[in-house]
Parts: C-alpha cells; sequence; structure tokens
C-alpha cells in the first residue's frame, strides 16, 4: 500500500482541476459505449469531447474517495478501497479497447496496484481474525471466522486462513435444547385446553423442528440442536435453551349461521296456437347454512442461556385458524335452481367439524416457518 500512495498524491493533484461528476457504475457504461462509438466512427468532436468529460469526471471522483479512505480504520477501509480500484481498473481496460482512446486520455494502469492492495488487506484481515481468536467468545470467534474468511476471498488459499476458519467455527458450537411444546393452563376457561391431550403430534412437531434446523450435524450455523433424550444419551449438557408455549389459546364451539333467499325462473312450458313458445315462473326458496369455526392462539418462543439463566430472546407468534363449511337445502320447484344452488345443496350437513387438534395443528403450520427462523438466527452468528 506504501506503493500506492505516491501515486494517488500525483493522481490526486493532477486531477483537481477536472469535473465534478461523481463516479458510478454508469460512468463505466457511458464510457463503454463511448469507446465503442469511437472506434465504429473515428475520431468524431463530440464523441471526444463526451469520452473526455465522462472519463476524467468519473476518474476525478474515484481518485478523491480513495483519498480519504486512507484515513479509515484497518481491516474494514480495504472494503472501500479495493472495490475503488476495481473500478479504476476496469475503465483502464475498457479504455484500452481503442488505441486512440488511450494516446488522448493516458489512463492509469493501477492493476499493479490492486493486487498489492488485496494481499496488504488479507495481511491485515488475517492478523484482525487472530487477535479476535485469541479472545476466544462466541461473539470474537464469529469475529475471526468472518475475517479470515475475508482474508481469502482477497487473496485465495491465503496462508492457513481455511484452517483458521474452520478453527473459529468449531470453537463456536453450541449444544441447543429444543424443549417438547408446552401449553400455558391459565385462561383457558371451559376449553379443556391440556399438552398432554396432543403430546403426540407435539412431539412429531419438536422433531420436525429439530430435524429442519439441522439436528445434531448441522453445518450452516456453529450449532447442534437436540431434545432432552438425545442430549442424554451423549452425556452433554446445553448451551442454549428454547421452550416453546402456546398461550392465550381460544377454541369457539362451531356456530351456524343462516341466509334465506329465493330463485325465480321462467321456463319453456309449451307452444301455443300459432307455435310459438309459452313461459311459466316457477320458484324456489334456498335456505343456505353456514358453519364457522374459530381459533387462535399465541406462540411463546423463549430462548435463555442455559449458564447463565438470561434470557436471550422471547418472541410471539400470533396464530389463527378459520374453518367453514356451508351447505343447503331448498324448497319450492327444483327447475329454478341454478348450478351453484344445486352444487350447495348436494354438499349435506354432515360435514366432519375440525377438532381441537386439528385446529392446534394447521396453526402450527401457519407459523411453523417463521419458529424455525426465529430460532435459528437467534443461536446463528
Amino acid at each position: 500500500m506504501k506503493q500506492l500512495l505516491p501515486i494517488l498524491f500525483i493522481v490526486i493533484t493532477f486531477a483537481a482541476c477536472r469535473g465534478s461528476r461523481s463516479a458510478s457504475y454508469g460512468d463505466e457504461k457511458d464510457l463503454a459505449t463511448l469507446i465503442s462509438r469511437l472506434n465504429k466512427k473515428g475520431a468524431d468532436d463530440k464523441i471526444i469531447a463526451d469520452l473526455q468529460q465522462v472519463y476524467n469526471n468519473a476518474y476525478t471522483k474515484s481518485m478523491q474517495r480513495l483519498n480519504n479512505y486512507q484515513y479509515d480504520p484497518a481491516p474494514e477501509k480495504w472494503n472501500k478501497i479495493i472495490p475503488e480500484l476495481e473500478g479504476l481498473h476496469r475503465m483502464y481496460e475498457t479504455v484500452s479497447q481503442s488505441a486512440y482512446a488511450v494516446r488522448l486520455l493516458k489512463p492509469a494502469n493501477v492493476y499493479p496496484q490492486l493486487v498489492s492492495t488485496k494481499d496488504s488487506a488479507a495481511a491485515d484481515y488475517y492478523q484482525f481474525g487472530v487477535e479476535q481468536l485469541n479472545l476466544n467468545t462466541r461473539e470474537n470467534n464469529k469475529e475471526a471466522y468472518y475475517a479470515f474468511q475475508r482474508a481469502q476471498q482477497y487473496v485465495p488459499n491465503y496462508r492457513d486462513a481455511k484452517l483458521r476458519m474452520k478453527e473459529a467455527f468449531d470453537r463456536s458450537i453450541v449444544n441447543v435444547l429444543i424443549n417438547q411444546i408446552q401449553y400455558d393452563q391459565f385462561g383457558m376457561g371451559g376449553n379443556n385446553w391440556g399438552w398432554n391431550q396432543y403430546s403426540s403430534r407435539d412431539r412429531q412437531h419438536q422433531a420436525n423442528i429439530i430435524r429442519d434446523l439441522g439436528g445434531q450435524n448441522s453445518t450452516t450455523n456453529p450449532a447442534r440442536f437436540f431434545d432432552e433424550y438425545q442430549l442424554r444419551s451423549i452425556g452433554a449438557g446445553p448451551d442454549l435453551v428454547v421452550d416453546l408455549v402456546w398461550r392465550n389459546l381460544r377454541f369457539d364451539q362451531p356456530l351456524d349461521q343462516s341466509r334465506t333467499y329465493n330463485r325465480s325462473k321462467q321456463i319453456e312450458t309449451g307452444k301455443d296456437t300459432s307455435g310459438r313458445p309459452t313461459y311459466t315462473t316457477v320458484t324456489a326458496t334456498v335456505r343456505v347454512t353456514r358453519r364457522v369455526l374459530n381459533a387462535d392462539a399465541d406462540m411463546n418462543v423463549i430462548i435463555t442461556d442455559a449458564v447463565t439463566r438470561n434470557q436471550i430472546k422471547w418472541d410471539q407468534l400470533p396464530s389463527e385458524y378459520r374453518y367453514t363449511y356451508e351447505y343447503a337445502e331448498y324448497s319450492g320447484d327444483k327447475r329454478a335452481l341454478d348450478n351453484n344452488d344445486i352444487a350447495l345443496i348436494n354438499r349435506g350437513s354432515n360435514q366432519r367439524v375440525p377438532t381441537k387438534e386439528d385446529a392446534m395443528s394447521e396453526m402450527m403450520q401457519r407459523i411453523y416457518s417463521n419458529l424455525v427462523n426465529r430460532i435459528r438466527n437467534t443461536v446463528s452468528w
């Protein structure tokens, strides 16, 4: 990077008298378009003027930003400096497509500085990762992991950064206990909510959650997920505990709502003496019964540090279940009915009404993805 500073100073001094338009990928696109036109049409005065303005303005702004970035703290400053140098290098390559443009603009080749800067960035990120790893807390290990990853992004296979990443990841692995789903017995009134009634279904939900989080073989997050039996079987204790508690449960009794409407239709019933059709009006009365069932509850996701007993997260995920079923009967002349009426009449009134267990399962499905993501995001980096 020391090699870069004198060049930056020279270029910034040279560029100070140039235009002020901010450089961007839009400038790069404009530059490419102008170079293409120049190659096709030759030395057109308008193209040359536009080319000088676009290049000089973009170049000036880029160099000004580079100068400012030198004062940002390391290693983060490299995340600004390197993209800026890459943009300058792209502009150099674009201009190099035209020998005339090269003679006209004399673009600076910053590629050697780009390579040197990436090496400096990798070295700084690697050193930062080592410092974080030595502190050996989960948060510091996280910082170390991403620092070593960044070092490899700038210089592939930089030193032993890949092994250091694995070390940081392995140090951060926590055992997460997913407890069985529970039901808050308070405020349930006479609805007889009781978790024992649904324990079989809930155990399956618990198993699915553990599975979808990655279980004991999770590789995307530094966490392993267990139920209580699985933890005991490996002789380990939890680092984090997840409690899932249904609260504020409400399950209404099915309610029938009725409405009545009339149908009428003119139908052909014969011919008159001149052979023209004659019509008769037929009518029917339809009585529709709409069966409604409402249920709702709040799933509480509580995540606790098993060592300090500090509560890390408490989220409440509301869920609801709405069931409706309609059937009908009629009186009068069936010929007055339309297809929708007949379909309702044919449905019948003996449709099975969902149980509380059905409602709970449906409500779980509505929040399931959100619930799993809340757990995953809390225990991940």
